[in-house]
């Protein structure tokens, strides 16, 4: 991280136009600049924000805000905000990605915050300070959710419904600033939308295995190492979830106890499901871990599957380097990085005092999750119980990838459904994509049109 010489807090606005879900609209982009503090009251670090505000688009006390982050947690908001519902995104051209209007975007619905979290982006530590505690579960919640207000108030937004939108990680970040603004007293958000669900609480026996096999099976689908009798890819994950939450634990949960026969029979099953050969699964006690499939699935071809994507594979030959590195479907270019910072300085005029961190792995590395917590094993899932009870009417969209390993689609719903989160509160939906369900143009596509749906849902009801 390149540290700021000097706290700062400007403000720049720009007016633009575009169109989006087949409406023309005038809008302004407000980059905000807001001092964040560390947990001795200090300021530790600058977080900016790219606003998009519609113009004449009616009554703003009834327009929405969403404010959207990605995850990491040491992922910047680009993302989100230049591959998936700005009003300007990125996309492959023969010489680079280029700029172009994004009919995909939600602007036609709702106002949109993108948000770097402290040490992504833009959002860099001030010289002098100690910003340690910034990251942390507890300390980048609550300086993130004071951003938040902070627009709120200088927009003079708040009568305005406004909801809360992670990824991966910013789904868990999303609820971790429910509890901090429980705690703050702070008004609470209309509704949160999770991406792409990693909120932990899935790492114990039995469950990390139930809530992973959907995912596995609906991976072997794609790459047709299974019979697929004729169903979709929808169906086939469905048929693996019955078998997981029914047959799969109970087999487990009797571990040495388990008869030969119903062992047999239940590895049969499994291989019929993922692909994975019965010999293999019996030899590990009707377990199979993630790398193990990944590398085991078209091990015939010499292939492995990605983790974050596993329709993209690689072969086995080339996966040498040190996870998550060794991921396919990572990428890490810094085309997209200079690009990014090109729209920052030309289009919206801000002038960037540093390279554009768009993903910050040491910060993954480094993060604190609290005494004897790790990412795993820490819930969340309870913090949005605890806002609903304030906020029943609370209203909640997730959405997950088929074909994503590295937090299964079923496992952030399992959290959720342990917590007691009503079903009904809830609008669910999963695509035939992986992590970044917006990298398919057809994922993009039905997200956007489904949010859109969510967001005409949301009404203010105070705090």
């Amino acid at each position: 991280m390149v540290e700021r010489e000097t706290a700062s807090d400007r403000v720049i606005t720009t007016a633009h136009q575009g169109r989006f879900n087949g409406r023309t609209l005038a809008y302004h982009a407000i980059v905000t600049e807001t001092p964040v503090a560390n947990e001795a009251g200090e300021t530790a670090a600058v977080v900016v924000s790219y606003g998009y505000v519609a113009k004449n688009a009616g009554d703003p006390t009834a327009r929405p805000v969403l404010f959207v982050f990605n995850g990491g947690p040491g992922a910047s908001s680009s993302p989100l905000h230049m591959k998936a519902f700005g009003p300007r995104i990125l996309v492959a051209g023969e010489s680079g990605d280029v700029l172009v209007n994004n009919e995909h975007s939600l602007l036609d619905a709702a106002d949109l915050v993108f948000i770097d979290p402290p040490g992504t982006g833009a959002s860099m530590p001030v010289a002098g300070s100690d910003p340690t505690s910034l990251f942390t579960v507890a300390g980048d919640a609550k300086a993130v959710a004071e951003v938040v207000q902070s627009w709120l108030v200088a927009n003079g937004r708040t009568q305005s419904p406004y909801a809360l939108v992670g990824e991966s990680y910013g789904s868990a970040r999303a609820l971790a600033m429910l509890n901090a603004q429980l705690e703050a007293d702070l008004p609470l958000p209309d509704g949160v939308a999770l991406l792409s669900l990693s909120l932990g609480d899935t790492s114990g026996p039995v469950i990390s295995d139930v809530v992973l096999l959907p995912t596995l099976a609906a991976v072997a689908w794609h790459h047709e190492r299974i019979d697929r009798n004729g169903s979709t890819v929808d169906q086939w994950f469905e048929k693996a979830l019955d078998f997981a939450q029914t047959d799969y634990a109970a087999a487990l949960i009797k571990g040495p106890t388990l008869p030969a026969d119903t062992r047999d029979r239940v590895a049969a099953e499994m291989e019929a499901l993922i692909g994975i050969p019965r010999h293999v699964l019996l030899g590990g006690n009707l377990r199979i871990g993630k790398s193990s499939f990944m590398h085991g699935l078209l091990e015939a071809k010499a292939l492995r599957t990605g983790q974050l994507d596993a329709r993209i594979t690689r072969p086995i030959v080339d996966s040498n380097f040190q996870p998550p590195f060794d991921d396919p479907s990572m990428t890490l270019g810094t085309a997209t990085t200079e690009a990014i910072q090109r729209y920052l300085a030309q289009d919206l005029d801000y002038q960037l005092p540093s390279a554009y961190r768009s993903l910050n792995l040491g910060i993954n590395f480094k993060w604190g999750w609290g005494e004897g917590t790790s990412y795993s094993s820490a819930r969340f899932a309870p913090y949005l119980t605890e806002a609903m009870v304030r906020k029943p009417d609370m209203s909640v969209y997730t959405s997950g990838g088929y074909y994503d390993i590295t937090p299964p689609a079923y496992a952030g719903i399992f959290a959720l459904d342990q917590a007691q989160v009503p079903r009904e509160k809830r609008m669910t939906r999963f695509y035939a994509a992986g992590h970044s369900v917006f990298e398919d143009d057809a994922g993009l596509a039905q997200m956007s049109s489904d949010m859109r749906a969510w967001v005409g849902n949301l009404v203010h009801t105070g705090p």
